[in-house]
């Protein structure tokens, strides 16, 4: 058994003799570096294979082991073989040495020395491969399925209590896991986190800002877009716990807002130990961080772990990722705790390769879905208590929901990306931490949450410990804090105890199971502890297996549970509870059957211990117990022997103080306080160099240490005893003056003065120089004849201002309302005049009451609202007062005058310019309002228009020739109008009407008395015949005849009367129409409508 230095590359461990299928020991040595990509190639036919190989570490050949002696009888088309010898020989060496047909060779990057055989179809070649010497070590590859972790669907309220618990949802106010604490400082700007899921979403808007798609992969699709098919959501949610942007007004935020994101697609379909290698070692160059929400199933009968491949694409994570620093790879501990499922039993998540997590709700509690596990590191927030965890969704309809946020992720899924965020401030707050480092600092900065657990105890290095929790709840703030000032863990050291076999039988449900112990003497100080079992059982859930250091911690590896599968088969167990303490002492491994009926055998088992060299220091004050005696005569058992509050490690190499001496330079103040409080130099008694010791500043005379205590104006005293360096007038002792300025350093400024009032004003001289700004010598500081005390006291004035009387009328201007018009003083009688003549601060006040001309109207009243003369009743002159006129409605500014003189004024008169027409004039026929009752001709009879007679020149003539027809009508007729047929040539005056025709034929025509639109008309009928050419016959003159009257025309021509008025009732029935414009007889009488118009008078109407 012995200790093993880890340099640059990976830990190896002690050899073990394995029966069955393992032949060959492994050995300690060191590997050299692999390449960061890890990704199979094929290898190229005919040539040489280009290998270094090492020897196998502990974890690959474990796994190599596991699957060499699991019982298996599973066929497979693809067989990884470890075939070092092969090194630099050819291919068809190769072929040759394996008894079945091979199709392919690949070689993988992350074993030098071993293949991928590929064959035409599945088959079991164990028995062919275990006949092959040069084959040291096989393992079947075989497709996985690995599952998201568990999301529980517990209600939840739609905000980030994670990152700052506020109480919402009821949750515990504080609980959360303090990143605001750190994002003052940090953001994770810089980081590269990687999250390997089932895709991610990167075009969502909180997670495609720093989204790097030039380096992320889909191992499903084989190509450059993870992007995530419909219903897996699961990736796109944990990339935004851990890295969402923040602070861009949209959506959620991540712990590590800025920091750098790619999605490695691998769960999202059945993978290989290939793929799965390749997924978590994908880019080691460039990712710091790689953030794992799966794992095997959380059924609690499923102990499963890494394969050879990927085991050691874990360990180059650790000793080659991220320059040599480790890339750090966070795993969910797992949700399967309700089917008694052990964190343990998951081999992803206990490797000491990757930070286990396990989660804890808005109380601080466990999760109920949250599994125990020795192999735990720290919990963080998700969901289980009142709210889940709000984060980023597939956009659209392809996620949990139909929106891009999800208010109900959880699982140790979204505890893990919390984690893996926090991380990420630490790196970007100290980006040289190695991934022991990053441990150290998450074990020192967990917070011990749900503190009434029972299964909390302290372990031998003073760390709080519990099997749900770690070694605590996250808290970036602290963890930042931490990280920023962190030194770096010395190297790493392994020890191994080799495989001690046992080959007992384990007693069947006894009080006392099986037991085996070691005596370690490695002087470390424990990190991780990992425990090999292999043992034979037909119901291994019976097994209880539990690890106690020397300090006494205990870590329970397995527990009783419903697992009826056989065996523990070189299975790893690993423990994060024995972290610093010592190495040394008895190790115990006892193992128990909890339960009837079945039975086995416990084969053999391996403590294997990491950490760093342990140094004795029982004070931990940083000195070792043997420097402290024999070199620095320090208290081994007193972290401080001087009592300075210096530990005794610190003096010797930080500050060079004395560690036995606790005034270093005798001044006073002890290191500590110096360091710790006035940050003075402890081992210089003056350290501002101003003559006074530093204990002398801070104990007498109060100033400041680190500055140089001088006397500007050298006046004799320091500038923190005078109150003005810079004026040797002002000092202590100084008599004080009258001037603004504390003089004397003591009672203020100018003290003393204000009981005196030196030119007697009633005001003192304090108050004069400090408020009033006027003479204290001087009574009349502005010489206008008023002492300061009365202006400031009586009048209110301004002392330091002359106060003037401009308008000479004997009063100052602050007692004269209007200094510029010796018409307004308080002396003065009021006038109306709109003023305040008597400075009041009334206007007109002695008029509101008065009617100084008797007129009926208020003088006030008259002077602002009628703008008549308050002292004339009668302000026009029209011979009605003002009141009257108001009453009447008339303007009593305007003369009301009888223009037409008929004894009625222009207001009474409808027309004051028509003597005829007034309100006592007779209505008169003529269209006009003659008695000014607003009717026009009312009262008259009503007019009846009638056609009297119609007389023709002759009722029947030649074309070309006129008939004259003159109509005739009684004296109720306002016009006469005449309608004919066309083509008649007409022309119509007054009542006669002359008519021509053209054209042979009767034509018929119509004439009507009009009044008033009251119509009454006859039918007119006249005949035009050809001309007849006629012989000329003389002619004896005869005289003329008598004219006949109408009547005895009428009668001779009766039937010409009839024929002519059916003709017209037959023109009527068929729809004869009257031309639209008839020419009118207008009764021949004038009026005169030129009446001049009333004054407007609106405003006088009451």
């Amino acid at each position: 058994m012995s200790k093993f230095a880890i340099m640059k590359s990976k830990v190896f461990y002690g050899s073990w003799v394995v029966t069955g299928y393992m032949r060959v020991g492994v050995f300690l040595i060191l590997l050299t570096l692999l390449a960061p990509i890890s990704q199979a190639q094929p290898s190229v036919q005919s040539n040489q294979f280009d290998c270094s190989p090492n020897e196998l570490s502990f974890g690959v050949n474990n796994a190599f082991v596991r699957a060499m002696t699991d019982g298996s009888a599973d066929v497979s088309d693809q067989w990884l073989v470890y075939m070092p010898s092969m090194c630099g020989k050819n291919q068809d060496l190769l072929q040759q040495m394996i008894p079945f047909e091979i199709e392919s060779i690949e070689q993988p990057n992350q074993i030098p020395g071993s293949f991928i055989l590929n064959l035409e179809s599945p088959a079991d070649v164990r028995d062919e491969l275990q006949s092959v010497d040069e084959v040291q070590r096989w393992s079947m590859m075989k497709p996985h399925s690995n599952q998201p972790r568990f999301v529980p669907n517990d209600p939840s309220f739609s905000s980030q209590w994670h990152l700052q618990n506020t109480g919402q949802g009821s949750g515990t106010v504080g609980e959360d896991a303090n990143v605001t604490g750190a994002w003052d400082s940090v953001k994770g700007t810089g980081v590269l986190i990687s999250v390997v899921d089932d895709g991610v979403d990167h075009q969502h808007n909180d997670l495609s800002p720093n989204y790097q798609d030039a380096i992320d992969w889909d191992y499903c699709g084989d190509d450059g877009n993870p992007s995530p098919t419909s219903n897996d959501g699961h990736g796109t949610s944990a990339a935004g716990v851990a890295a969402g942007i923040g602070n861009n007004n949209y959506g959620i935020s991540g712990a590590a807002m800025d920091a750098d994101l790619i999605g490695i697609r691998l769960i999202a379909c059945s993978n290989t130990d290939q793929d799965e290698a390749d997924a978590i070692g994908h880019r080691r160059d460039l990712v710091s961080v790689s953030s794992n929400s799966w794992g095997p199933s959380d059924s609690g009968k499923v102990v499963s772990g890494p394969e050879p491949l990927l085991q050691a694409s874990l360990e180059d994570n650790m000793y080659q990722g991220r320059g040599g620093l480790g890339t750090i790879v966070t795993l969910a501990g797992g949700n399967g705790r309700n089917n008694d499922d052990n964190s343990n039993y998951d081999g992803y998540a206990n490797s000491r390769f990757t930070i286990g997590v396990a989660a804890i709700t808005d109380y601080g509690s466990q999760a109920w879905y949250s599994e125990d596990g020795a192999n735990i590191l720290v919990a963080a927030h998700s969901k289980g208590g009142s709210q889940g965890i709000t984060t980023a969704d597939i956009r659209g309809s392809g996620g949990y929901t139909s929106t891009d946020i999800y208010n109900n992720f959880g699982g140790t899924s979204s505890a893990t990306p919390l984690v893996s965020g926090v991380i990420a401030l630490m790196l970007e707050a100290n980006p040289t931490l190695t991934y022991r480092d990053v441990q150290h600092v998450l074990v020192h900065s967990a917070r011990t949450n749900d503190a009434t657990d029972g299964d909390w105890v302290t372990n031998g290095g003073g760390h709080d410990v519990n099997h749900k929790y770690g070694h605590g709840a996250i808290d970036a703030g602290l963890a930042v804090h931490i990280a920023r000032n962190w030194t770096n863990v010395d190297q790493e050291y392994n020890w191994t105890s080799g495989e001690r076999d046992i080959s007992q039988s384990i007693p069947d449900n006894t009080a006392n199971g099986l037991s085996d112990t070691v005596t370690v003497d490695a002087g470390l100080l424990v990190e991780s502890v990992e425990v090999r079992f292999d043992a034979d059982h037909t119901f291994r859930g019976d097994l209880e297996i539990t690890l106690t250091s020397p300090a006494g911690t205990e870590s329970r590896l397995a527990e009783k549970h419903d697992d009826n599968n056989n065996n523990f088969n070189e299975w790893v167990f690993s423990s994060m509870l024995h972290w610093d303490e010592s190495s040394d002492g008895v190790w115990t491994l006892e193992v128990n059957d909890r339960r009837n009926g079945e039975t086995g055998t416990w084969n053999h088992w391996e403590l294997v211990i990491h950490g760093a060299d342990e140094v004795i220091d029982t004070d931990n004050d940083g000195l070792p117990d043997e420097d402290e005696t024999s070199i620095h005569n320090t208290d081994p058992l007193n972290p401080d022997s001087d009592n300075d509050n210096l530990m005794d490690g610190y003096e010797i190499f930080n500050s060079s103080t004395s560690p036995i001496d606790s005034d270093t330079d005798d001044d006073m103040l002890n290191d500590g306080q110096e360091i710790l409080i006035f940050l003075t130099n402890p081992l210089q008694e003056d350290t501002d160099n101003d003559g006074l010791s530093d204990g002398t500043e801070v104990l007498v005379t109060f100033s400041n240490p680190l500055l140089f205590d001088d006397d500007e104006d050298s006046d004799g005293w320091y500038w923190f005893q005078d109150c003005n360096d810079s004026n040797p007038n002002v000092k202590p002792l100084q008599s004080e003056l009258l001037d603004g300025i504390d003089n004397n350093c003591e009672n203020g400024i100018d003290e003393g003065f204000k009981d005196l009032d030196s030119d007697n004003d009633r005001l003192s001289d304090w108050a004069e120089f400090h408020v009033q700004n006027t003479d204290w010598n001087n009574p009349d500081t502005d010489g206008d004849g008023i002492d300061d005390g009365d202006e400031v006291q009586v009048f209110f004035s301004d002392p330091t201002y002359a106060d003037p009387d401009d308008d000479s009328d004997g009063y100052y201007w602050f007692q004269d309302c209007d200094d510029n018009d010796s018409d307004r003083s308080p002396g003065l009688a009021e006038w109306l005049n709109g003023i305040d003549d008597d400075c009041d601060e009334d206007v007109d006040e002695d008029f509101l009451t008065t009617d100084a001309d008797r007129d009926g109207l208020l003088d006030i009243n008259e002077y602002l609202v009628h703008m008549t003369e308050w002292q004339d009743a009668d302000t026009d002159d029209d011979g009605m007062n003002d009141g009257y006129e108001l009453f009447v409605g008339t303007n009593p500014l305007f003369a009301d005058l009888d223009n037409d003189g008929d004894g009625l004024r222009w207001f009474q008169d409808c027309d004051d310019n028509n003597s005829n027409i007034s309100p006592y004039a007779d209505e008169l026929r003529n269209g006009i309002d003659d008695n000014c009752n607003g009717e026009i001709d009312e009262g008259l009879p009503v007019l009846n228009p009638q056609i009297l007679i119609i007389q023709y020149s002759s009722p029947v003539s030649e074309v070309n020739r006129n008939i004259v027809i003159t109509a005739y009508a009684n004296s109720d007729t306002e016009s006469i109008l005449f309608e004919f047929d066309e083509p008649l040539q007409v022309e119509i005056s007054t009542n006669q009407a002359t008519v021509t025709a053209t054209s042979p034929g009767i034509y018929r025509g119509e004439v009507c008395a009009v009044t008033n639109d009251v119509f009454d008309c006859e039918s007119i009928l006249v005949e035009y015949s050809p001309v007849e050419e006629k012989e000329v016959v003389p002619t004896i003159k005869s005289e003329p005849e008598e004219r006949s009257t109408y009547v005895s025309q009428l009668g001779e021509n009766i039937v010409a009367v009839v024929v002519l008025s059916i003709i017209l009732l037959l023109v009527t029935i068929i729809g004869w129409k009257r031309p639209k414009s008839p020419v009118k007889w207008e009764q021949p009488v004038n009026y005169d409508t030129n009446v001049p118009a009333a004054p407007d008078l609106p405003v006088w109407s009451k």
